[in-house]
């Protein structure tokens, strides 16, 4: 979860599509990234006020996939950037999918 403060949430998104789909563009080429998706949260019990959530939702080929992406020097670039964006830092989870269905 992504937290952006909701006056520079345009500026976030500019920024993402710019630097970072870039990226996930390399890494879904490379199966590396096997799904890749950023969601702008629109309501939930955690919401507050002047903050834009985000939901950032990978998934990484392995571990490996996801340390790669983390030591890239573009994400590393974008990342200091997109910092500054961040009055709250993010909630990070790692997991395994249990159950699952798609339409």
């Amino acid at each position: 979860m992504l937290r952006i403060a909701s006056a520079r949430s345009g500026e976030f998104e500019s920024m993402f599509e710019s630097e970072e789909m870039p990226i996930w563009d390399d890494f879904t080429h490379r199966r590396r990234f096997l799904e890749a998706r950023l969601v702008r949260v629109d309501g939930g019990s955690e919401v507050r006020e002047g903050i834009q959530d985000y939901i950032l939702h990978i998934v990484a080929a392995d571990h490996a996939a996801h340390e790669e992406h983390d030591g890239d020097a573009r994400f590393n670039a974008f990342l200091a950037r997109a910092q500054r964006l961040q009055p709250i830092g993010p909630l990070v989870w790692y997991g395994r999918t249990i159950f699952e269905r798609r339409a």
